[in-house]
């Protein structure tokens, strides 16, 4: 239970991090162009899709996917970062909106195409992203995808820091839940998404290498 409560008050302090994180632009050299998961994330998307990116950020691949002709809204639970993107960017087709992943989401069933969440979806013990999959299976339309990246539990910093539970670690303020190939596939089937894509490898993210598990989800037309 100590463990637990623990963890309880560090993710109260995590809005606080994010929010000094984008005050001081710590990733702010790193986000102005479009990652290269947008990128093969739009090839995928027919076209004009209604987008959610949950995490969006800096708002560099929510601006890219309104470039493109999709209608997206781009939610991050900092205020800081959502008020920065509404100076920042400035889109017909683009939404900036705070939403806290952990709570419900405030969107009706079957309310988008896609959605898109790179390096947002691993935050969050293992029952409530059981609950996040839950949420997000509810507001897709049949037929539509789920995109998301995670760094994986092949990461060089897996296992460093304060255990929270299995795969799930705090380091100097920063919470992190790695994701398995097998935690990935168990999490899509709770839901019943069907797995269309699932790669995992390493590439430079911040300037780091790291490990990643890419994955691209479908919700069955019934």
């Amino acid at each position: 239970m100590e463990q637990y409560n623990r963890y309880d008050n560090q993710m109260k302090d995590q809005r606080e991090y994010w929010n000094n994180a984008h005050s001081q632009q710590w990733l702010h050299k790193h986000s102005s162009e479009k990652t290269a998961f947008a990128e093969e994330v739009n090839k995928l998307l027919p076209p004009r899709s209604t987008m959610l990116e949950l995490g969006c950020g800096e708002g560099n691949d929510s601006i890219y996917f309104a470039e493109q002709g999709h209608r997206i809204t781009a939610t991050d639970f900092s205020d800081v970062v959502i008020e920065q993107n509404n100076e920042r960017w400035s889109h017909q087709n683009l939404t900036f909106k705070i939403q806290d992943i952990s709570q419900p989401f405030d969107f009706g069933d079957a309310s988008f195409d896609a959605i898109y969440a790179r390096l947002a979806l691993y935050y969050f013990t293992d029952k409530t992203t059981q609950t996040i999959f839950k949420e997000i299976k509810k507001i897709l339309k049949p037929g539509g995808h789920l995109c998301f990246m995670c760094k994986s539990t092949d990461d060089h910093i897996y296992g460093q820091g304060q255990k929270i539970e299995n795969d799930m670690y705090e380091l100097h303020g920063h919470v992190r839940h790695f994701f398995s190939k097998e935690y990935t596939l168990h999490l899509l089937s709770q839901v019943a998404l069907e797995v269309e894509s699932l790669v995992t490898g390493e590439e430079l993210i911040y300037d780091r290498q790291s490990a990643f598990i890419k994955t691209v989800a479908r919700k069955p037309i019934q």
